[in-house]
């Protein structure tokens, strides 16, 4: 009930939903969609924002309560199935009666609930689309694990990323599992999605709208200041001197942006291609256990160049994961420290628990992104000791 009411309250403020209205508006009337300052996003978001733009027109705080509302259940329905995949449990919100169901406060359930509660609000608070993004991507994997529905999966991510695009991180992981069918689906229907815009701006103009974005905004948009959270911008804060944003700088080396976003690259790359090969090797039964999903999801906040700490929602899968774990006493010794340590830098430099200023400091320092870092090592270890047991036990 808290977060219903928390999402109503926060209905009436402006948010960054006013940038999905804009971004119609110039789509439906033919002005230059990127002369408008807040829009970051690719081509086909503003056509996506032409609905939103009239029901904006119609009652702002209507079509607020109405995102919000779906948000909220976008994120039920997240929840639910990341139970389902990673506990082989039926969630039952509302009819708590349900034979063999988890209820809301079985430990199972609150504990997960109650870490990623603080990023609900974050969402709800700026009225984004990551909850929605976070809820297409683990309802893609529902269908095509449990329903065995690759085309509706395939469009639903897809569908992400032709609207956000940073959903790439996790595209990847099919990838490595050498999903070609999926990937394949997904390719032609990305493909198919962003035909709208070119139909709708003309090839001309819809090229330009694409290199620019591209150009301009996907490579050109380095951000250093304190609020970003993503890797990029914990690199750029420690390596290059400028203002993070309170006046201060926080530089340990002297790099350019070009050359920090490089050293990004090099880390990312050298930290990553063990747990890629040995995703890539395994075999499609192991696939199929769903190795690694929370963990690719898990990077979606991390690896994009900018990330507000609303992003890391993306986190969610991961906390079902470990925190399950934690209960059922399979995170023991120094796994059990870290995740303690990681889940106390992600929700204890909260502004609730120590005020706004501290709060802010403690995104200079990245303590949200070093959070996050922490339960994706935990993942990388989960994953390769569950292949190893797997392993043991085939022989």
């Amino acid at each position: 009930m808290l977060i219903l009411e928390e999402s109503i309250r926060y209905a009436f403020r402006v948010g960054d939903f006013v940038g999905y209205a804009i971004a119609g508006d110039y789509a439906l009337h033919g002005k230059d969609l990127y002369s408008h300052w807040l829009n970051t996003w690719p081509p086909l978001f503003s056509i996506f924002c032409i609905p939103i733009y009239y029901l904006d027109a119609f009652s702002p705080t209507l079509v607020r309560l109405l995102w919000q509302l779906t948000s909220l259940a976008a994120f039920m329905l997240a929840f639910k199935r990341c139970v389902w995949l990673f506990q082989g449990k039926r969630l039952a919100w509302f009819n708590a009666k349900t034979p063999g169901s988890l209820r809301p406060y079985d430990p199972l359930i609150l504990l997960p609930f109650a870490l990623v509660f603080k990023y609900l609000l974050d969402n709800a608070a700026n009225i984004q689309i990551n909850v929605i993004m976070l809820a297409l991507c683990v309802e893609a994997v529902y269908q095509w694990k449990e329903k065995d529905r690759t085309v509706l999966a395939a469009f639903l991510i897809a569908l992400t990323l032709s609207l956000k695009v940073y959903t790439l991180f996790f595209f990847v992981w099919f990838i490595l599992n050498k999903q070609f069918r999926f990937v394949g689906f997904t390719l032609l229907f990305v493909a198919v999605l962003n035909l709208l815009c070119f139909v709708l701006y003309g090839p001309a103009l819809a090229a330009d709208y694409y290199v620019h974005w591209w150009k301009e905004i996907a490579q050109g948009f380095p951000m250093m200041h304190f609020k970003n959270q993503s890797f990029f911008g914990t690199i750029w804060r420690l390596t290059v001197p400028d203002d993070v944003g309170l006046g201060v700088q926080t530089n340990l080396l002297n790099l350019s942006m070009d050359q920090a976003k490089k050293l990004v690259y090099f880390i990312v790359l050298l930290a990553g291609c063990w747990p890629a090969w040995f995703i890539w090797k395994g075999s499609n039964a192991e696939t199929k256990r769903l190795q690694g999903m929370a963990l690719f999801i898990a990077l979606i906040p991390l690896l994009s160049p900018l990330a507000w700490k609303a992003y890391f929602i993306f986190l969610m899968p991961a906390i079902i994961v470990l925190s399950s774990d934690l209960q059922k006493g399979k995170l023991e010794g120094w796994k059990k420290g870290v995740f303690l340590i990681s889940m106390l830098l992600w929700i204890g430099s909260a502004e609730l628990f120590i005020g706004r200023a501290l709060a802010e400091w403690a995104q200079v320092f990245s303590l949200i992104t070093l959070g996050a870092i922490g339960v994706v090592f935990l993942l990388i270890v989960r994953l390769f000791s569950s292949r190893k047991k797997s392993t043991t036990s085939a022989k």
